[in-house]
């Protein structure tokens, strides 16, 4: 089996108390973990808290775990107390409310290009102008011109971080997104 590296290594020192990675960018539906040198329960979602009922990676051995990736081009952004991001028609919605998102490649304003989560999706048809979807994040983005921004390269791509803790004990917990080629 053969696993191609997509996006950046994590890596953090881990404890009998839950540890978190940075966020990262969901790019793959795999993800491989290393318990270096102790075991470890491992943790991913949004906001994770590893416990000893989480998944147990044996020390010196390796895992892969399942991810949902989730992107999406944006059409627009509407600005406020919280932040609308309009999708293309016809692209369908891969992101649910408490996903959390970050949006990037927005140029000529580059305070739209952050991190934020989801409150709402409006999925209903025609009630604004548009047939496609709408999601509102938790950004405040009032200070920013959406009329000075172009969107042609933006993209929301869903975010979680890794979370993870030893039975006792420190160790270290390594982590890579990969893509899976082969028969294991």
């Amino acid at each position: 089996m053969a696993h191609s590296p997509v996006g950046d290594s994590i890596n953090f020192n881990t404890s009998a108390t839950s540890a978190q990675s940075a966020q990262f960018t969901v790019q793959s539906d795999t993800l491989r973990v290393v318990a270096l040198t102790n075991n470890a329960h491992v943790a991913i979602g949004t906001t994770a808290v590893a416990t000893t009922a989480d998944y147990f990676v044996p020390a010196g051995t390796t895992a892969t775990l399942a991810l949902t990736p989730g992107s999406s081009p944006i059409a627009g952004i509407s600005t406020g107390s919280s932040t609308t991001i309009d999708l293309p028609e016809g692209t369908g919605n891969p992101f649910v409310v408490d996903d959390v998102l970050t949006i990037t490649g927005v140029t000529g304003v580059t305070g739209f290009n952050t991190t934020g989560k989801v409150v709402s999706v409006d999925s209903s048809a025609n009630t604004y102008g548009y047939f496609s979807e709408r999601l509102t994040i938790d950004y405040d983005s009032r200070a920013l011109t959406a009329a000075d921004a172009s969107f042609t390269d933006a993209k929301a791509r869903k975010t979680l971080v890794v979370a993870a803790r030893t039975d006792s004990g420190s160790g270290k917990l390594y982590a890579q997104q990969v893509q899976i080629s082969g028969v294991g």
